[in-house]
């Protein structure tokens, strides 16, 4: 069972139909409910009249034969899909859409999740008979993005397409989910009214505390509070429960005890409030039973169409000036800007909004999870990616719900939007205490590593260098090059600066522009253009210590004033930056105040000021590897020629014909297996051949992460041998791989060949890494594998080869 989310925003659950009394009453009702034209066009005739086994037969065996996928609100279906299996390969598939649902993406929802789940039961291709009248139909297939093939015949189009995802279905897919999630999501950002439900009179009960910070973030709605003994709360009219509020409730945000939850969800129900939070504790976050009650709740609010905040959740805020909410437990709401906020932690995450307001940033908005029953990090991605008032997104994460979703949206979103995350539970004990907590398994972290440099995300160490990185992305700074200058009246700092440009692959351009204790505003102004007119400088890490106490405020006059004067220059020859455009960071090695400041320069830049040199060097570093990132070619899954990924699929699945794994090494079919995927590999290695390098390509299914895959590769020493060990290792790419994946772990292997011989051998293993990466992904099945390769300075051969496979559980 999953929610899936329609084109309305409104939230139904999708699951197989059972062969139960429940379900057949309900698919009869659906069949027998719909007007005698959708009859019509679905059934080509107009009786609504259906037997018992026949809908038995269109339920089916759960996905091997045949399939029926049903859209329920807990009361009723409200759409199915079904596929019944032709012949080995083709299965004719079917959709019924309640009247009263018509236009909401149910049938586009149905198309995907049916086709993966034939895919899975090893069906390569749906059919469907329409009639002609059936606009609707039709645009439900041609929107999938599937290649179709199309014949019409007496009043009716025979349609055929592979199952198999393209670029433009999956681009298709992923538009259709972000704005529905978005769409979802509008009650919680954009609310007009607002119940407290729990809302106290007593200033020490958090109801209480919730109620008045939202009537002291002057919020531009109304905001109800509910109690059923207290005539009003903070002067404002009370209710003694939702079913009493005078008007329509957007959003409730909920405070009161567990075990009155249940009632207090049914009113919202009643009610129709579409956007549930709820604060309280004593959920999944503390027992089974708790658990279970989350559980109960989650069901009863998507039976309804609900989403759900929490339980166990901090609260919101929502800063635009159209709206202005703070609906959380942060004391203060912070200033309106441009970055969104997203933590696991609600603690943190009321921390982090401090220390934000603190230094400046400005947030657009900010949502503590709680225990993402439903709400997850991911719909706050997607709901972000399209909002305009966002231009940055930061992220406290300890656990991944879904993370090959994650990183297809996170992939999306930083070509545009910068992502940066503190990801924490690294280590077995924190691991422990993460799961303790959210009762979620933690990944490995080198997987997470190479999840974000694959996805562009900037991962920082620390809550204080997620603030360092993000004043300087939002100072309006040019990009950044890898050539560093540094400018300074200190000795002492420039060595720390210098050794940690070093350590974070920064390239230090010398030497260090020591202008001593003399004149120091005259000095900085002087030397500062200078250097920036330098062609040889990417970027200047400037370096201040005071001597006198006016100092620090000339020094800034100073460095402002020397970059209003390059800002002047005239435009430097194509491709060549200009001096404006370079980055600026500065440390003021100052006492008493030691948070991020700016130095404005004009109403387009500011200059950020870290208070100790190694800060400054970091997020330089963080912000340079982001627009390297940025400016790179992001890829695509090519289109591989002589590629029959289906060939080689099905050598496996014969091989798990009765039985529920299978492992494969012997060398007639791994041969079958590499010619079916076409590479140019020489799959006989004659004897005598010396081998002066060899290349292992792994790959292994992780639970959360799916198929990942690593690249070895290093000089043959005679003691090599054929093994397949734990991927938490460098130069792992998720799969699918894009062809710039494939460069990107190429790089990362290391390998240390030189010239023709490496040239070559690149071409010819990321060519085979990616239609490895094409048949993996297109074969379910697979859950480990290891090719060996043996270099030679003419040719490529396979030396050693491995595939495990098990059955796919389709349930």
């Amino acid at each position: 069972m999953a929610h899936v989310i329609l084109r309305d925003g409104h939230v139904a659950e999708l699951r197989k139909a059972k062969n139960t009394s429940q379900d057949r009453i309900w698919i009869r009702n659906l069949l027998e409910s719909v007007s005698e034209q959708s009859g019509s066009l679905h059934f080509f005739h107009a009786s609504n009249i259906f037997s018992d086994a026949a809908i038995e037969e269109m339920i089916g065996d759960g996905g091997q034969n045949a399939l029926t996928l049903m859209c329920t609100d807990g009361t009723r279906a409200l759409a199915i899909g079904n596929y019944r299996r032709l012949d080995e390969d083709r299965a004719e598939v079917t959709f019924l859409v309640s009247d009263d649902m018509q236009d909401r993406g149910l049938g586009s929802l149905l198309l995907e999740h049916l086709a993966e789940a034939a895919y899975l039961n090893g069906i390569k291709q749906f059919e469907a008979s329409v009639l002609t009248d059936n606009e609707r139909m039709m645009n439900v297939f041609r929107a999938s993005g599937f290649a179709m093939t199309i014949n019409q015949e007496s009043g009716v189009i025979h349609v055929r397409w592979p199952l198999r995802q393209n670029e433009r279905s999956r681009g298709l897919q992923e538009i259709r989910e972000r704005l529905a999630t978005s769409a979802s999501l509008h009650g919680f950002f954009h609310p007009k009214t607002v119940a407290v439900i729990g809302a106290s009179r007593a200033p020490e009960r958090l109801g209480h505390v919730l109620f008045r910070h939202i009537l002291n973030s002057d919020f531009r709605g109304t905001v109800y509070p509910v109690n059923p003994t207290a005539s009003s709360v903070a002067a404002v009219k009370a209710y003694p429960t939702l079913k009493d509020v005078p008007e329509s409730v957007d959003l409730a945000v909920i405070v009161v005890p567990a075990s009155q939850i249940l009632s207090v969800i049914d009113d919202c129900i009643e009610t129709g409030v579409k956007s549930v939070m709820i604060l309280s504790s004593g959920f999944s976050d503390t027992d089974t039973p708790g658990t279970e009650l989350e559980n109960e709740i989650l069901r009863r609010l998507r039976s309804a169409g609900a989403r759900l905040i929490g339980p166990n959740s901090l609260g919101l805020i929502q800063m635009d000036p159209e709206v202005r909410l703070n609906a959380s437990f942060a004391p203060q709401a912070p200033e309106h800007g441009r970055v969104a906020i997203a933590s696991h932690s609600g603690a943190l995450g009321i921390t982090i909004l401090d220390y934000a307001t603190r230094i400046g940033v400005g947030v657009s908005s900010f949502v503590s999870l709680g225990n993402r029953s439903d709400v997850s990090g991911n719909d706050l991605l997607q709901y972000w990616e399209s909002d305009p008032s966002t231009d940055m997104i930061l992220l406290y994460l300890e656990t991944f719900g879904n993370p090959r979703k994650f990183t297809r949206i996170t992939r999306r979103i930083t070509r545009n939007k910068p992502i940066l995350a503190v990801k924490s539970a690294r280590t077995p004990v924190s691991v422990n205490v993460a799961q303790s907590r959210t009762v979620a398994v933690a990944a490995e972290d080198a997987t997470v590593e190479a999840m974000f440099r694959q996805t562009g995300i900037i991962r920082v160490e620390t809550l204080q260098e997620l603030f360092d990185v993000a004043v300087l992305l939002r100072s309006g700074d040019g990009h950044s090059g890898r050539r560093v200058a540094i400018v300074t009246n200190t000795a002492g700092g420039a060595v720390m600066a210098v050794d940690r440009l070093l350590r974070e692959g920064l390239e230090f351009v010398a030497p260090v522009i020591n202008i001593g204790f003399e004149s120091l505003a005259e000095s900085y102004r002087t030397v500062l253009p200078q250097v920036l007119r330098d062609e040889a400088v990417d970027a200047v890490v400037v370096l201040f210590t005071p001597v006198g106490p006016s100092d620090e405020e000339a020094v800034r006059v100073a460095i402002s004033a020397a970059l209003c004067e390059v800002a002047n220059d005239a435009p430097k020859a194509e491709g060549v930056r200009h001096p404006y455009e370079k980055t600026v960071v500065a440390n003021f090695l100052t006492t008493g105040d030691y948070r991020v400041r700016y130095l404005e320069v004009d109403a387009e830049r500011s200059i950020p000021i870290y208070p100790f040199p190694e800060q400054a060097v970091r997020a330089l570093a963080k912000v340079t590897a982001y627009h390297e990132y940025r400016d790179r070619d992001p890829g695509y899954i090519p289109d591989l020629q002589g590629i029959n990924t289906d060939l080689a699929r099905a050598v496996v699945r014969k091989r798990l014909s009765g039985q529920g794994s299978a492992q494969i090494t012997d060398d007639e079919t791994m041969h079958r297996i590499v010619e079916a995927l076409g590479a140019d590999l020489r799959l006989d290695c004659p004897s005598g051949i010396d081998i002066a390098v060899q290349v292992d390509i792994r790959v292994k299914f992780d639970p959360q992460f799916g198929p990942l895959m690593r690249l070895d590769m290093g000089d043959v020493d005679g003691s090599a041998t054929l093994q397949v060990p734990d991927l938490a290792l460098p130069a792992i790419r998720l799969i699918p791989l894009t062809d710039a994946d494939a460069r990107g772990i190429w790089r990362e292997a290391k390998s240390t060949l030189t010239g023709s011989v490496e040239d070559g051998l690149r071409r010819s293993v990321l060519d085979f890494i990616l239609r490895l990466s094409q048949w993996v992904e297109d074969a379910p099945e697979v859950t480990q594998a290891l090719f060996t390769l043996g270099v030679t300075n003419e040719s490529l051969y396979l030396l050693k080869s491995f595939v495990e496979a098990n059955r796919v559980d389709v349930s």
